[in-house]
């Protein structure tokens, strides 16, 4: 397909499913990065179509789709490192400041919602294509790397310092996690179970009345992102895609022929069909039998 993106000096920093036919990825220009030069390039692929390619100015980190017909209400939504944004819809693009000089780390969608999450507890939610509202709570302080809804109607969150917290209609209810590093993803199911990954090999699983950190032997290395697919756990690092198998063992996954991926990082699952996976130099997708490269 035409206008691929080509990673001898691109690096891809994150992905997500839009539809079975269409996949998003943000992605890097090395030489640009190392002029401090702020870009990221929206790279889509359709399949058996040729790649869309189009950019912004800042550091995008994390995307987004608000499920929907193209045209009428589907809308995918990129968020920077500095506090900027863009909505995409209807082949229009829309530019804005969720808050001034305020780092984001994720957004997502939750229970309908359009939501990122940042530094200083930061929590915001789209109200429309310009704006947010802030439901940032004084008692959460830590940096939040992730948000994912909880079965009650409300969010969980993790971050810093170990920190997992469940945001209701009035409350906040932080959880103990046994660990003071910082959590980097988190899950959460139509159960109510949550499973939590970061630094140092980390992860935690359970519900809100119980999180209990899980015991890897002889794994250190920082998990970036984790996922629930057709039943299993899935948790990734820069370097390697595992599967959690009953809760004691690390199962490493592995690659065959033209699909052999080498960089990991982030996941994303759509209906329990499909799972992503992306990294600096591979995007992959599997479908439960097998794997085919995007890019």
């Amino acid at each position: 397909m035409a206008n691929r993106p080509n990673l001898d000096q691109l690096e891809i920093r994150t992905g997500l499913i839009v539809n079975p036919n269409m996949i998003t990825l943000l992605i890097e220009d090395r030489v640009l990065a190392q002029k401090d030069i702020p870009y990221t390039e929206i790279a889509v692929w359709q399949n058996g179509r040729d790649w869309h390619r189009s950019s912004v100015n800042y550091n995008g980190v994390s995307a987004a789709v608000f499920p929907g017909k193209p045209g009428v209400n589907r809308q995918l939504v990129i968020v920077g490192d500095t506090g900027r944004f863009t909505e995409l819809s209807g082949g229009a693009g829309t530019e804005g400041v969720i808050k001034d000089e305020h780092s984001m780390a994720a957004v997502s969608l939750v229970h309908g919602s359009i939501m990122a999450v940042g530094i200083v507890g930061g929590v915001f939610r789209m109200t429309s294509k310009t704006t947010w509202e802030d439901l940032t709570d004084p008692r959460v302080e830590q940096n939040i790397e992730a948000i994912c809804g909880h079965p009650s109607g409300g969010f969980v969150v993790s971050g810093w310092e170990g920190l997992v917290a469940l945001y209701g209609d009035a409350d906040v209810e932080r959880i103990e996690t046994g660990t003071n590093v910082i959590l980097t993803d988190i899950i959460c199911d139509e159960k109510g179970e949550i499973v939590v990954c970061g630094q140092r090999g980390t992860l935690v699983r359970g519900t809100t009345d119980s999180l209990v950190p899980l015991r890897f032997a002889g794994i250190t290395e920082d998990f970036w992102s984790v996922a629930k697919f057709q039943g299993e756990v899935y948790v990734a690092s820069t370097t390697a895609l595992y599967r959690v198998v009953d809760d004691s063992t690390l199962e490493l996954i592995t690659f065959e022929g033209e699909e052999v991926a080498t960089s990991f990082y982030h996941l994303d699952t759509y209906q329990d069909s499909l799972m992503l996976s992306v990294g600096q130099k591979d995007a992959v997708l599997y479908d439960g039998n097998a794997w085919t490269r995007i890019l």
